[in-house]
């Protein structure tokens, strides 16, 4: 590793076993995997035959002369870098032949199969090694992956018929993560058998398992065999993702060409949704029986870091076996009849039927109960909503009756920015609809408010995470576009969804929409698509992908702001050189920015008058900037550059306020400023600080020995009021400290896995500081200004010193006087030859942050280096764009004009969005040589094509030309820090059963009345039931929700957290709003005979609900007779006692803080 990069945790780590290299482990491709003969690699490509898979690229320097060293724990280092440990080595190692396997469901003690029978038994003789050796796989086989942490499955049955592709044979992969809670039952019985024609002693073992959601399934790639023969030495891929349709009879139809996507699916495509339970029957000597025991002893290993969660029934299961003809397959799971059921009844229904939680049988079941318990059909959808929170519903009728007796039949207010709306989500194999959910608005939205049943929100992702378009599924598309998962997102956006019995079709997407792989959907039946776009203003841009980002602008999130404004006359840009000095900013007056303030709930403060806005306004955008001496207070000035596209509206919308927040830097940043001549001590110095700082956070609150720098570290990572009930003696709190372990957890992790440290010197705006231009003239070329505010009670600081900004460029900072009411912001100059936003990457000021860093251990030592020229790849344009070319489309040449035909804009974004893997190989090629390296240089230009920050450079979004990253550029070897997640530093939520209820006595000497008491329950059980369905929906826990911090799912340990942070915050607010108005509403009739306010009352009496042991005990023994939505009366005695719902296994304590304000009130009461 480079020196710029030997950071603490990220070093070589300390070898203490030295052993040779096992010849099993990837060494860049040079090892055999599971899915060829020898000539094909693990994401299914074959490599040739002939082929040696020698790698494309060199090793890193020095690394052929060092021996490989083995840690303790199994990784191997070469040089300090971690080799990759080959998936297939588990998989071989770790397989066991079943003779028969079943795909089906449990229903209390019933396994109901849909699909079995015996399995093709034996060594799998066509999957050899490049010298002609047997791999030693089974024909059949469930194997245990430990390295991804997946079961992986392959299935020959012994079945007569033809068999559709996705069963021929079955192939998949199911995550660890998506095992259930208590869902693997092993039964063992002492059997003698036939092994190798002789009789063997050992164990028949049944192994069911039980899943959250499907397998990642697989299929023969249709073209491999004709391919293969037309090419021997091309990399093709082997095998390819199945879909839907791939579970119907072989010879259909393609994915892409059936139709619609149904809500619910039909005969075997249904397979994936109602597949929840998976068996298999094995003849295991006792050997073989104790490798099983092994691999399910590392899988409890595994749940010891889920405290929540058991992967093993305990005792001895019991159940039956029934098997489904197809008469009784279609009486479960056919196709029920909803033609008679409103439209938000039925897409809730189809919605639960789609997510597994209910058969399609028990439709009719679940009307009646519906209509036995609520009368009111708005209360009706209320109960339907509630059984989203289930994992499997059993008994409908019991289930309904014990959600009606404590839902409110009023639902919940949205906060202002909020709308309901309804979200698809598609998958490879399924169509999940959810509830309405709470989702921030847009001008759309706002504007067709009462037609709301007409949008839906879909997103395209895998079974369990975000679609990712490997390589293979690139190629395989190009040569099929007709099926796989690709095929299905074609499908959906050529037929439209179906759902509630109504066709969605596509309509527009906005930019950070489409990197979340989502697009909006309108029902044309009651929004006119036509007059939509007539409202949204004339877009007439010739570019496809700009004419699809400019459709996405009124879908883009915002909050409007209630103000009459004045549109002054636009002004011309500043423009030199063939550069634009005020690219994408205007101006505006000192209310305008008042009000923009006000509506993202900024009413005091430093922040309640900022010095610029990011801002939508009918078909302009960008960043308005505060200049009250050129404009009125109402007025706003656009310039040229603002404007994308002629609309009428004229409702301003605020995205967000220029404010301010703390400097960090990150590994990429690091990486270059060391390559510039930064010491890396001094890097190695703010991290050793940073570590001292973090370490210990929970313990030093506990002891309420909080420092100043706790405080601010509190305050930088999360919005919950952690300081404030510190500060009022709550320091000792179960949820308190675990919002202190999740903060301290996750600076850790930052620290660990991406390097974010804290600069003490620096100015951080989101990514840094909005730009804007320098309407004063004042600024000379390479001058920047910048004045930041931190608090309210400390006075404005300037910045006059040398500085670097941005990725990196070396600028002087200076003080004048004509711009000293900007503050938070950084101010470029318009003079010069080039405008320094260009230089910085490409950036523009429509947005666009910079970080700002005048440390002298940075600034004196940097070097600095002539700016890169981006030149942008010709755009794809068409004389007129149509909605089918923004979904699916290609070019050709021809002439001037690129005529579109094949090629896609959604879809084309999806397939070409390599943006990650440029990031993640630019890093480790940095790290193994130099970021001036020649790959490294072509890398920094693809990035600038994919990545979209400037005008000039067209990216896939906005030109539909996407950048190749060259496989040949791949490392073949990467630095230990960028090996996958580990669950360490690993939090662990507290259970307040564990510390003995601990209660504050300050509350407890406030009375209790037995009556509020009644009155307050229903409110904690739909708080709590909200708050488990957003601890599903989220997979959080439950005090991750109001620190709006994601730490239990492992796949977002890396990335950056701001699009889960706010649906976090925004839920909780909800939740917390919703509660304090039921509270209210039922004691709006009360007379207390008290000191104390209303309000406090209902928090005393809403704290013993939460903590006291009394009440806490009352509570749990209700839920478990199926009280305040317990489910008691829908499971089983063995799911009673295996505790089959494991986030609700300790009780949650949040529902007292929807009252921090009054308990702090009490708090300091008690002391007076």
């Amino acid at each position: 590793m480079s020196s710029s990069t030997m950071l603490p945790g990220f070093s070589k780590l300390e070898i203490n076993d030295i052993m040779h290299l096992p010849r099993d482990y990837d060494l860049g491709g040079l090892v055999s995997n599971r899915y060829g003969n020898g000539n094909r690699d693990r994401n299914g490509y074959h490599r040739g035959i002939g082929s040696t898979g020698t790698p494309d690229r060199a090793s890193p320097k020095g690394l052929g002369a060092a021996t490989p060293t083995r840690s303790r724990n199994g990784d191997v280092y070469w040089n300090g870098y971690k080799l990759r440990k080959s998936p297939e080595e588990d998989v071989s190692r770790y397989q066991f032949w079943p003779n028969a396997m079943a795909m089906g469901s449990f229903i209390g003690k019933t396994f109901i199969q849909m699909l079995g029978g015996a399995c093709e038994y034996g060594e799998d003789l066509s999957r050899v090694d490049r010298n002609g050796m047997s791999e030693g796989y089974g024909k059949s086989y469930l194997a245990f992956d430990f390295v991804r942490e997946l079961l992986v499955i392959r299935g020959r049955l012994r079945l007569g018929g033809s068999l559709p592709p996705a069963l021929r044979p079955i192939d998949a992969e199911l995550s660890f993560d998506d095992i259930a809670s208590n869902g693997i039952r092993i039964e063992t019985v002492p059997r003698i058998f036939r092994r190798s024609g002789r009789e063997t002693r050992g164990q028949e073992v049944t192994v069911t398992v039980g899943t959250r959601r499907p397998p990642k399934f697989f299929t023969v790639f249709e073209e491999f065999e004709k391919l293969m023969g037309a090419s021997k030495s091309k990399r093709m891929p082997y095998r390819r993702r199945a879909t839907a349709m791939d579970f119907a009879n072989a010879g259909g139809a393609g994915e892409r060409d059936v139709g619609p996507i149904n809500a619910i699916p039909e005969g075997p495509c249904a397979y994936p949704t109602f597949w929840n339970t998976w068996r298999w029957v094995f003849d295991l000597t006792d050997a073989e029986h104790g490798k099983l025991r092994a691999c399910i002893r590392r899988f409890q290993t595994l749940a010891e870091t889920e405290p929540n969660m058991d992967l093993l029934v305990r005792g001895e299961p019991r159940w039956d076996i029934r098997k489904l003809d197809a008469d009784n397959y279609a009486k479960l799971y056919g196709l029920p009849d909803l033609s008679a059921v409103r439209f938000s009844t039925r897409t809730l229904i189809e919605g639960l039927i789609a997510h597994g939680k209910l058969r399609p049988g028990d439709v009719t079941l679940l009307l009646h109960a519906l209509r036995e318990n609520a009368v009111v059909q708005a209360f009706q959808d209320r109960i339907l909503e509630s059984l989203y929170s289930e994992e499997r519903i059993r008994n409908v009728s019991a289930i309904v009756r014990g959600k009606a007796r404590f839902l409110r039949h009023v639902p919940p207010k949205c906060l202002d920015h909020l709308v309901m709306i309804r979200t698809v989500l598609v998958t490879p194999t399924r169509i999940l609809i959810g509830p309405p959910q709470q989702e921030p608005s847009n001008s759309v939205t706002r504007r067709y408010s009462d037609k709301l049943d007409g949008i839906i929100r879909v997103q395209f992702a895998d079974e369990e995470d975000a679609l990712f378009v490997a390589d293979y599924t690139k190629q395989a598309d190009s040569l099929r576009p007709d099926v796989g998962p690709m095929a299905r997102v074609r499908r959906a956006l050529q037929h439209g969804i179906v759902i509630g019995g109504q066709r969605f079709l596509p309509v527009a997407s906005s930019a950070s929409q489409q990197k979340e792989r989502a697009i909006w959907f309108i029902n044309p039946k009651l929004i006119d698509g036509l007059e939509l776009r007539k409202w949204m203003g004339s877009v007439e841009e010739k570019i496809v992908a700009k004419h699809a980002a400019r459709m996405g602008l009124p879908f883009s999130t915002s909050r409007i702001v209630h103000l009459d404004v004045h549109m002054g006359p636009v002004m011309a840009d500043v423009e030199r050189n063939g550069f634009t000095f005020t690219d994408g900013v205007g101006i505006a007056g000192s209310a305008v920015m008042t009000e923009a303030a006000r509506a993202l709930g900024a009413t005091y403060g430093i922040n309640s008058t900022p010095s610029a806005i990011q801002f939508r306004l009918g078909g302009a955008k960008g960043v308005l900037a505060c200049w009250p001496n050129m404009v009125g207070e109402h007025e706003i000035r656009l310039r040229k550059s603002n404007i994308k596209f002629e609309s009428n509206l004229t409702d301003l919308n605020v995205v967000r306020l220029a404010k301010h927040q703390t400097a960090f830097l990150n590994r990429q940043f690091i990486m270059i400023m060391c390559a510039n001549g930064v010491p890396g001590q001094v890097v190695l110095d703010l991290f050793k600080d940073a570590i001292t700082h973090i370490k210990g956070l929970r313990d030093r609150v506990r002891r309420k020995e909080v420092t100043k720098e706790d405080y601010k570290l509190i305050g930088q990572c999360s919005e919950f009021p952690l300081s404030a009930l510190i500060k009022a003696g709550f320091h000792d709190n179960p949820m308190v400290l675990d919002i202190c372990s999740i903060i301290e957890t996750r600076a850790l992790q930052d620290l660990k896995w991406r390097a974010r440290v804290q600069m003490p010197g620096g100015v951080f705006l989101i990514a840094c500081l909005i730009g804007i231009s320098d309407e004063s003239g004042t600024l000379k070329e390479g001058e920047v200004f910048c004045q930041f505010q931190e608090r309210d009670d400390e006075p404005p600081k300037f910045v006059t010193a040398e500085v670097i900004s941005g990725d990196v460029r070396r600028a002087w900072a200076v003080d004048r006087p004509e711009l000293r009411h900007l503050k938070n912001v950084i101010v470029f100059s318009t003079q010069g030859k080039r405008d320094l936003p260009n230089m910085l990457g490409g950036g523009d000021l429509d947005g666009d942050d910079y970080t700002l860093i005048w440390d002298p251990r940075f600034v004196k030592s940097l070097t600095v280096y002539g700016a890169m020229n981006y030149t942008a790849p010709p755009p794809i344009t068409k004389a007129h764009v149509t909605q089918a070319d923004l979904n699916e489309a290609s070019g050709r040449a021809d002439g001037d004009v690129i005529e579109l035909t094949i090629a896609q804009n959604f879809v084309q974004y999806i397939l070409n969005d390599v943006l990650g893997q440029v990031d993640n190989t630019h890093l480790a090629l940095s790290d193994i040589g130099s970021p001036f390296d020649e790959d490294c240089l072509h890398l920094s230009e693809v990035h600038s094509v994919v990545s979209g920050r400037r005008k000039k450079v067209a990216d896939v979004t906005t030109a539909g030309q996407a950048a190749v990253l060259d496989p040949k550029i791949k490392p073949k070897f990467w630095p230990d820090f960028m090996d996958r997640v580990q669950p360490d530093p690993h939090f662990r939520p507290s259970d307040i059963k564990d510390v003995d209820y601990p209660v504050d006595e300050r509350l407890s000497e406030f009375p209790i009345y037995k009556s509020l008491l009644k009155r307050l329950e229903p409110i904690k059980a739909q708080f709590e039931h909200a708050m488990q369905y957003d601890m599903r929906r989220y997979k959080v826990y439950e005090c991750e929700i109001p620190s709006g911090i994601a730490l239990r799912n492992k796949r977002r340990k890396r990335a950056r957290d701001q699009n889960l942070n706010e649906p976090l915050r925004d839920s909780y607010n909800s939740h917390v709003a919703a509660a304090r108005a039921a509270a209210f509403e039922a004691i709006q009739h009360i007379s207390f005979k008290s000191r104390l306010t209303p309000a406090q009352v209902v928090a005393r009496h809403c704290y013993a609900l939460t903590y006291e042991k009394e009440h806490v005990e009352r509570w749990e023994e209700q839920q478990r007779h199926g009280e305040w939505g317990g489910g008691g009366g829908d499971k089983t005695e063995e799911e009673k006692v295996n505790g089959a719902n494991e986030l609700r296994r300790a009780p949650m304590v949040s529902f007292a803080w929807c009252f921090w304000q009054e308990l702090v009130e009490l708090a300091n009461m008690a002391l007076l």
